[in-house]
C-alpha cells in the first residue's frame, strides 16, 4: 500500500485520520504542525499528504508552496483539508498546488475515493483509473 503523511494540528483529526488509513493497509506518518510535517516529508519519500489549510505557525499554504519548490516533493500529491470550504480558501489552496481541497468533517468513502485518485499507479490496492486526472 501507500505511504501517506498527514499533517494537522488537531489530535483528534491526526488519530483518525491514522486509524483510518492504518486499517485501510497504508504506513501513515503523523505530523502535529506544518514545520514537522515539511520535515518528515523531506526524511522520508511518501506517495501522498494529507494536509490541514488552517495551522498555527506554518498553514497548510505555506507547507505545499515549499513542497512545490522543493524537486524531490514536487510531485507529490497533496490533498488539503479544511473545516471552511469557502471560496476564499479554496482557490488559493489549489493556486498553492493542492490537488484536492476537502471539507471536514469528511466522508470516509469520498476521503477514501480521493486518496485512490491520486495515488500513483500501481500502488498496491489501488486501481489505476485513465479519468483521474
Amino acid at each position: 500500500m501507500a505511504r501517506i503523511l498527514v499533517i494537522d494540528d488537531n489530535p483528534s483529526v491526526l488519530q483518525s485520520l491514522g486509524y483510518f488509513l492504518e486499517s485501510a493497509g497504508h504506513t501513515v506518518f503523523l505530523a502535529t504542525n506544518g514545520e514537522a510535517g515539511l520535515r518528515c516529508a523531506t526524511g522520508k519519500p511518501v506517495d501522498l499528504v494529507l494536509l490541514d489549510i488552517e495551522m498555527p505557525d506554518m498553514s497548510g499554504l505555506a507547507v505545499c508552496s515549499a513542497m512545490r519548490e522543493d524537486a524531490t516533493l514536487r510531485e507529490v500529491p497533496v490533498v488539503m483539508m479544511t473545516g471552511r470550504l469557502l471560496r476564499e480558501v479554496v482557490v488559493p489552496a489549489r493556486a498553492a498546488g493542492a490537488r484536492v481541497v476537502m471539507g471536514k468533517p469528511f466522508d470516509l468513502d469520498y476521503l477514501h475515493a480521493t486518496i485512490s485518485r491520486y495515488l500513483p499507479a500501481g500502488t498496491p490496492g489501488v486501481a489505476a483509473s485513465p479519468a483521474a486526472e
